[in-house]
């Protein structure tokens, strides 16, 4: 029987999950909402910094909701994904799982760690599951470097540097990206994708140390972090979105291990240099991150199991790394992560 989803926030990344969701015959999409009466049209979709959502969308038998609680109400509804503002997260995913559903929510989990602890302590009291789509975690380049990296084949990592930058992102909802009290800045929304890769792929650091630099005083739309690890590994991550006019977004990496290097270009190849030898491409799955997470998180849901790849747990300490890095920056000292 086909898992009934209900989608709340049919901007970019609605729009992006609706789609993903009409690739799976075990998951219908039976009830969507957004506060914008025209997203919820067939014909509307959304643009973020991968590009535009689509054209016309299938909603025959879809409801539509301009409330978050009349869909969470839904009796028909059994999961509610949630894409809306960083800020929001909290209040209707904690609403959803006392509600008996099941929550995915896009990432940040919260726009604190305190949120996010209390959506975490709900799912576990209401016994429900609680997903994060940090898609990056399911990015085919992405998982092809953490298995070559935590296999050890080339030893230990040495350095390794992660950059993610775009320019101002002004097309949000009420401009709510640039408000760093409701989507946490570039650290919190952008740069979260390698902070929380960086832990996925070689663990909790011991502690940050960051610089950042801001549009307008007292907020940080670019931010330089060295995380600390134990065996001297340099590991450096840099996000920003204070480039203007329409600089393209770009993501990439470069990681140096003791006998062969790995990089991520800026269009996308993932290439391993071994000593002597030119470059060579990595064969990674096509495709991009969201299918696969949400194939993922609708398998977990339908075994009513916690996912093994990105628990709440993690999300959690996602966002206390990048408190800690925005608690360096403002101080200028390292901060240790709890």
């Amino acid at each position: 029987m086909a898992l009934q989803i209900g989608i709340i926030g049919m901007g970019g990344m609605g729009n992006f999950h609706f789609r993903c969701y009409a690739k799976m015959k075990d998951v219908k999409v039976v009830a969507i909402c957004d506060v914008e009466p025209r997203k919820l049209r067939p014909d509307v979709g959304a643009t973020i910094n991968v590009g535009a959502a689509g054209k016309r969308k299938d909603l025959s038998g879809v409801r539509t909701y301009f409330h978050p609680q009349d869909l969470i109400a839904d009796p028909k509804v059994q999961a509610v994904d949630i894409c809306l503002p960083t800020f929001l997260h909290a209040r209707h995913a904690i609403q959803a799982l006392e509600a008996g559903k099941h929550v995915i929510c896009e990432k940040p989990m919260a726009i604190s760690a305190v949120e996010a602890e209390r959506m975490a302590a709900t799912a576990k009291k209401a016994k429900r599951q609680l997903f994060i789509a940090h898609c990056i975690r399911f990015w085919p380049t992405y998982v092809a470097a953490r298995e070559i990296v935590q296999s050890k084949k080339y030893g230990r990592v040495l350095s390794a540097t992660f950059v993610r930058v775009s320019g101002t992102p002004l097309w949000s909802w009420q401009n709510w990206f640039l408000d760093a009290k409701k989507s946490g800045g570039a650290s919190l929304d952008l740069h979260i994708h390698d902070a929380d890769y960086i832990v996925h792929t070689f663990g909790k650091p011991q502690a940050v140390r960051s610089s950042a630099s801001g549009l307008l005083p007292g907020r940080f739309d670019h931010i330089v972090t060295c995380y600390e690890y134990p065996g001297n590994s340099l590991i450096v991550a840099e996000g920003g979105w204070d480039y203007t006019g329409k600089y393209p977004f770009s993501a990439s990496f470069r990681i140096a291990m003791e006998k062969a290097s790995l990089d991520l270009t800026p269009d996308g190849q993932l290439r391993l240099f071994k000593p002597g030898r030119e470059a060579e491409k990595v064969k990674t799955a096509a495709g991009d991150g969201y299918l696969p997470e949400l194939k993922h998180f609708v398998q977990c849901i339908k075994r009513n199991r916690p996912s093994p790849i990105i628990p709440p747990e993690d999300a959690l300490l996602s966002v206390r790394v990048v408190e800690a890095e925005i608690e360096s920056a403002k101080t200028g000292k390292a901060v240790k992560i709890s």
